[in-house]
């Protein structure tokens, strides 16, 4: 499967030749860094706070050819070059000491020993060694895409519809979120409510067009195994045991409109997701998981709430992990202020947790944003205490100040 869709996406980066001549196209070049300096207080070795200065850089290289017929054909590659908390990068991550020899504990086994699951929804465990990256490189994208009337099909390194067609909580600042985050230096964020389970991997996708706002779409994902600057799909190690996800399917609906007179813009997303297991670990099967946003604009103001439920591709009883994401912003004509939050509860690691942040950001100019924000998170993490299983409080809180620059 993997041979078929490379296949196609040279068979579309040689559609010109099949086509009428082209307006001729131009490559753009778009850069950003944003650099994230934070004052964090951590709590517990269990959960180090990241370090002091964090950094997330990106560099896209795009191209679009429209031919006479209306057909568009477009190029995009993306590089990703990131430093987040040392123990969470790409979100991933142990949280909680609740080793897998324990029968207390989430485990999984190969028939030989028992392994600590990582949740396929977020890249987390209950038990295992620390990670320790200093900084990593990722390949974001790299796809070929035709679109026209009939709507829009991507085949390469991409995001799946799922993420592409979703409505979210508008964010206060550009990286540094308490949600699903790009740059996280509290190092304890559990909410995530990205229905994403595949990151940037190898993917087939379709979109048609956008019909009285409504949006349809769907993507084929051989197997989740990309790793992107905020989610790892194929994070393990020693001691892990994964899902090993494949043959995902991804679906969404969309709406988008704005209605007169009110001027009141309300986007909208229903998406799924479907896998099954290559795991050959007693414990995993298929995967589901179901997600829902809305996001309402109405002048300076926007608000919004987004909603994940996966089974975590477990069929060993419950193991289920659903998260919650807010957000309320006013964007001026240089200031936005506002307020996020997230809520979430892994069943297969025995982790809860809550994160917030307040702040603001001032456009600069074209090139320069700053912002300045206080973050919070906590979480309830699995312990293992002698013969009996229990939880123990973590919270990291503190200063983020936050600086991107891009050309």
């Amino acid at each position: 499967m993997r041979r078929s869709l490379t296949l196609a996406a040279l068979a579309l980066a040689a559609a010109p030749a099949a086509l009428a001549q082209a307006n001729s196209g131009e490559w753009e070049v778009n850069a950003r860094l944003t650099v994230a300096g934070s004052a964090i207080e951590d709590e517990s070795l269990l959960a180090p706070a990241g370090d002091s200065l964090l950094a997330a850089g990106s560099l896209v290289v795009s191209r679009s050819d429209t031919f006479e017929n209306g057909v568009t054909l477009a190029w995009r590659g993306e590089v990703r070059v990131d430093r987040d908390a040392s123990t969470r990068p790409a979100f991933a991550g142990v949280l909680g000491d609740c080793p897998a020899a324990s029968a207390l504990c989430p485990r999984v086994t190969d028939g030989v020993s028992f392994l600590s699951p990582v949740s396929p929804a977020t890249g987390l465990a209950a038990d295992g060694a620390l990670a320790d990256e200093d900084g990593f490189v990722t390949l974001e994208g790299a796809s070929v895409s035709l679109s026209g009337a009939w709507g829009e099909g991507v085949v390469g390194l991409d995001s799946g519809v799922a993420a592409r067609l979703d409505a979210r909580a508008p964010t206060v600042l550009q990286i540094v979120s308490a949600v699903s985050p790009g740059l996280d230096p509290t190092g304890l964020v559990v909410t995530r409510a990205r229905n994403d389970v595949t990151g940037p991997s190898l993917k087939a996708s379709y979109m048609s067009p956008r019909w009285i706002g409504f949006r349809l779409g769907a993507s084929f994902t051989p197997k989740a195994d990309q790793r992107g600057a905020d989610f790892d799909p194929d994070f393990g190690g020693p001691g892990l045991g994964k899902a090993e996800l494949e043959d995902v399917w991804e679906g969404a609906l969309s709406f988008d409109q704005r209605f007169q007179p009110s001027r009141l813009r309300v986007r909208a997303a229903i998406t799924a997701t479907m896998a099954t297991s290559g795991s050959v670990l007693t414990g995993f099967g298929d995967y589901e998981a179901w997600g829902a946003g809305l996001e309402l604009e109405q002048g300076e103001w926007t608000g919004g709430i987004r909603w994940l439920s996966s089974n975590n591709a477990w069929d060993s009883g419950n193991g289920d992990y659903e998260a919650w994401e807010v957000g309320l912003v006013r964007q001026g004509d240089k200031w936005r202020i506002g307020i996020e939050g997230g809520w979430s509860e892994d069943r297969l690691t025995g982790t809860e947790g809550a994160s917030w942040l307040v702040g603001a950001s001032r456009k600069i100019n074209e090139h320069f944003d700053l912002g300045l924000a206080w973050t919070s998170a906590e979480a309830d993490l699995p312990v293992l205490l002698g013969p009996s299983l229990s939880h123990t409080n973590v919270r990291n809180d503190g200063l983020v100040l936050e600086l991107t620059v891009r050309n």
